[in-house]
């Protein structure tokens, strides 16, 4: 058994976040969003994270129904979260009923280009399975919070073991494998149940897991961990629910390890 296991989420957590959606009801473009406040909104919303690399989208014509342009990937989508339950078939459906092209996808992944254009990208489209429409396109790109290489090395020097557990796809995590971590510690596409069952089987076989996140998609795996670690470095007024769940909370990344060694060691 394993003495250790330190769960981290990773945009808003190991790296700052900038997010837009492109509000396809209203057409406009809304900077600095928090997305899981669009999906809880109304129930039967979720996010959706094509699985496609972002250069293949751009090859695309703008004119290509979203639907086609995710028939044309032999990887598919996945369910990122949701308010409420959703089935695959109705997101399909609900997108099919819409009138989302390339060109709205596109019109958010550049406006996070144009802001972040060297760091990492991922573009998802929030679902209402209600309506059966599509009405936003998200898009977030994100820099490693200063410190986050020297705080996986002292958790290591601790005897942690380190995973990854994030709503993003496998592609938009393979950059953490610079990190130093496994690829088979990196769960991609996880939400917030699936965050939990991987706390919770990570604490059959080690003596103590921590689970550091900082929004609404992680408060289940908070609430699970033997340490729920809320960090507030990118949004500094959490949601109540997160302090309620969280056993301690942080305002920079660089104070986690001496979180664990308060708590734990």
């Amino acid at each position: 058994m394993g003495e250790l296991a330190v769960v981290l989420d990773v945009a808003g957590t190991l790296l700052r976040m900038y997010r837009v959606a492109n509000d396809l009801i209203h057409g406009r473009i809304l900077e600095g969003i928090v997305t899981a406040q669009l999906i809880i909104e109304r129930p039967g919303r979720a996010l959706v994270v094509p699985q496609m690399d972002p250069g293949d989208i751009q090859r695309c014509p703008e004119d290509t129904h979203l639907l086609k342009l995710i028939e044309m990937s032999s990887e598919g989508i996945e369910i990122s979260c949701y308010s409420t339950p959703v089935s695959h078939s109705d997101v399909i459906e609900a997108i099919r009923c819409s009138d989302a092209t390339v060109r709205d996808l596109l019109i958010a992944h550049n406006a996070v280009r144009q802001r972040c254009p060297e760091t990492y990208h991922t573009t998802g489209l929030i679902v209402d399975a209600v309506d059966m429409t599509v009405p936003y396109i998200v898009s977030t790109g994100g820099v490693p919070f200063p410190g986050v290489r020297s705080v996986l090395d002292e958790l290591r020097d601790m005897g942690a073991d380190i995973y990854i557990a994030s709503g993003d796809s496998a592609r938009s995590l393979i950059h953490m494998v610079d990190y130093g971590i496994d690829p088979k510690n990196i769960y991609s596409v996880a939400d917030p149940m699936r965050k939990r069952e991987i706390v919770k089987r990570l604490k059959e076989n080690h003596r103590a897991v921590v689970m550091v996140g900082d929004g609404l998609n992680d408060i289940y795996a908070l609430e699970e961990a033997d340490l729920g670690v809320l960090t507030i470095q990118q949004n500094p007024d959490p949601h109540p629910r997160l302090l309620e769940v969280a056993d301690v909370m942080i305002r920079d990344i660089r104070q986690l390890p001496a979180a664990v060694k308060t708590y734990i060691l």
